[in-house]
């Protein structure tokens, strides 16, 4: 029984120790992250991949391409190629070098003759706007590509945004924690004076009300943390603590 109660004591003097160095460790990540914007390249990445807006763009891009692709193929078309065989009597004038008074004889033979070529048949119409459907075209495609540049700076611009509010309200938060627990130390302190009769109700109530904003300032800085957390994983995909394991 004695040794139960031994450990167990050993234990809840332990773990307050090792969840406090755990969360200094990731502290230390998290600023080291911040301070070199070591996540910033990633998390732009991986939401410019996930966007819908650059995807459908990027669609209509590929869309636009193969009717491009379509309408430099389309002369192919009209392209045959014929061939045929036809066998019958061939007059043909023979010299004969033997009987020359007798001179040129003509003479029938069987012979078969063999047609192959290619035809092209299209309107003159098509021929002279081919060349301007292609180039309308590829005016197309680049006027696609221009927009996912676009939309891909909009969505660099946004994660940027939401990451330095991320940035600032982590620091507010830091801030926010060291206040508050200053003032429960503040507080503990003057409970026990009061109890001593060296405060007054009057004091001990402003100590007291000063103890409680900051607890509410941590509590309202913690929630715009953990909300710029989660606006930042909608927009990049992308769970902030998991990314920031890869830079151990």
């Amino acid at each position: 029984m004695k040794i139960s109660k031994y450990i167990l004591g050993l234990f809840l003097t332990v773990w307050p120790i090792l969840l406090r160095a755990q969360e200094k460790s990731l502290n230390l990540l998290i600023e080291n992250a911040f301070n070199g914007d070591l996540l910033l390249d990633a998390l732009i990445d991986s939401a410019q991949a996930i966007s819908p807006e650059v995807n459908r763009i990027k669609s209509s891009r590929d869309f636009v391409s193969s009717n491009a692709a379509i309408a430099r193929n389309s002369i192919f078309s009209s392209l045959s190629l014929r061939s045929s065989y036809m066998y019958g009597t061939n007059y043909a004038a023979v010299n004969s070098s033997q009987i020359e008074d007798q001179g040129s004889l003509i003479t029938n033979t069987q012979t078969g003759f063999y047609n192959i070529g290619v035809g092209l048949q299209l309107p003159l119409n098509q021929v002279i706007n081919r060349k301007h459907t292609i180039k309308a075209g590829i005016s197309q495609i680049k006027m696609a590509e221009s927009e996912i540049e676009k939309t891909k700076l909009l969505v660099k611009q946004q994660v940027i945004e939401y990451y330095m509010e991320l940035k600032l309200y982590y620091k507010l938060m830091q801030n926010s924690s060291l206040n508050k627990n200053s003032a429960e130390i503040n507080y503990t302190m003057a409970e026990k004076e009061f109890l001593n009769g060296q405060l007054t109700l009057d004091q001990i109530s402003r100590i007291q009300e000063i103890s409680i904003k900051a607890q509410s300032d941590y509590e309202t800085n913690l929630n715009r943390f953990q909300q710029s957390l989660l606006q930042l994983k909608a927009l990049t995909g992308v769970d902030f603590y998991e990314l920031l394991n890869t830079i151990k």
